[in-house]
């Protein structure tokens, strides 16, 4: 099975795009840290999402904002310019949500007249 799970914050705002044939395309980085002061490291992933995943998420995030994606991993082979020849690793996702642990929650999402969240 290959599944990947990634916690971090979006390094930029997501970019849309559209196949050939209309279908939606996402791809934006996500950026994780390890480590503490001196030693802190920060590891960049491309993420890519299709269809309404990726419309989504490009409503809905922006430069910043920490989330969770789990997909599966992606790595494909390309040549740049110079002729060299590269790996490219790529989170496939499946799902993205946002990762709330350290943010404050805003508004009254999914509460209902009588203040009753249920």
């Amino acid at each position: 099975m290959n599944s990947l799970t990634i916690v971090g914050r979006l390094g930029r705002d997501p970019e849309l795009r559209f196949t050939n044939d209309g279908k939606p395309v996402a791809n934006f980085s996500v950026a994780t840290d390890h480590g503490r002061d001196d030693n802190k490291r920060t590891v960049w992933h491309n993420v890519v999402c299709f269809g309404t995943l990726a419309e989504n998420v490009c409503r809905s995030a922006s430069k910043g904002t920490r989330v969770i994606c789990t997909g599966r991993l992606d790595i494909s082979d390309y040549e740049t310019r110079d002729g060299e020849k590269k790996k490219r690793h790529e989170l496939v996702a499946d799902a993205i949500g946002l990762e709330i642990r350290f943010d404050a929650v805003t508004g009254s999402a999914g509460a209902s007249d009588d203040g009753d969240p249920f």
